[in-house]
């Protein structure tokens, strides 16, 4: 992508702070990963492709890989070129005796992502999930009940621009818990002080994501109870869970309260 050439126009790493909902995003101008995203979209549409078809989607995978191996190779021919005169010189290094059981040190099971949030069953983690899965539920109703108010297709009206936030931040609010209760795991067991800020700079983010999640929530939820909506018994249910799962989060993750991501706070 030319874009990649002109990299000066973009913020560094602007995605990785975000919560991938561009369409709300006012630096969608300065993402490079949006821009990628976007002229992806453009091709699809010239080529006649259903972007969703799983052919095309493996072939954007291939792709990505492609490009991702053709960077790191490029940052390796470079690292060769810098360090040839010391790749050239012949150095004697004392083997240690542990080298080798280190790195044929097994990961055990805690240490992988998937087992360990499987099994990081927690009162935190569940009302989230409880949260999202009734929301889910109480939106298919409310698309009985409100059928013309409810079109997709009029995403400025007032209930469904409410119902969208908590369609889109509900589940996200239930991922980026439990990938918080990964990091702060991965923190505890890291040594190297570098590694330390790496990993405290990665929980940071997911915590402050999902904090900013569940603002969006309850802002939402409160228009919506505002609005005296048949049946309204679930509004106020889901409020009051929203309120205890920000009550308990910022008691496990007070950084939640301080922590300014750049550019979006």
């Amino acid at each position: 992508m030319n874009e990649l050439n002109f990299m000066h126009e973009n913020i560094s790493g602007i995605y990785n702070y975000c919560d991938r909902w561009c369409e709300k995003c006012i630096y969608t101008n300065r993402c490079l990963l949006f821009k990628l995203e976007a002229e992806r979209e453009i091709k699809h549409i010239l080529r006649d492709e259903d972007k969703n078809d799983p052919d095309v989607l493996a072939k954007d995978l291939a792709d990505d890989f492609k490009e991702a191996f053709g960077q790191i190779n490029k940052f390796m021919d470079e690292e060769d070129e810098e360090y040839e005169e010391f790749e050239n010189n012949t150095i004697d290094f004392e083997e240690e005796e542990d080298d080798e059981s280190f790195f044929k040190e097994e990961i055990i099971d805690a240490d992988r992502p998937s087992a360990f949030l499987k099994k990081a069953e927690n009162p935190l983690i569940l009302l989230s999930e409880k949260l999202f899965k009734e929301f889910y539920k109480y939106y298919d109703l409310l698309k009985t009940k409100f059928p013309t108010e409810l079109d997709e297709k009029n995403p400025e009206n007032f209930l469904q621009q409410n119902l969208d936030t908590l369609g889109w931040y509900t589940p996200q609010i239930h991922v980026k818990i439990r990938m918080c209760y990964w990091n702060k795991h991965k923190l505890s067991k890291t040594k190297d002080p570098e590694l330390i800020e790496i990993d405290q700079e990665m929980l940071n983010v997911s915590v402050r994501i999902a904090f900013v999640g569940i603002e969006n929530c309850i802002s939402a939820l409160n228009n919506l109870h505002q609005q005296k909506l048949e049946p309204g018994l679930e509004i106020i249910s889901f409020f009051t869970t929203i309120k205890q799962i920000k009550e308990m989060f910022v008691a496990e993750f007070p950084t939640a309260l301080t922590y300014k991501p750049p550019y979006f706070d």
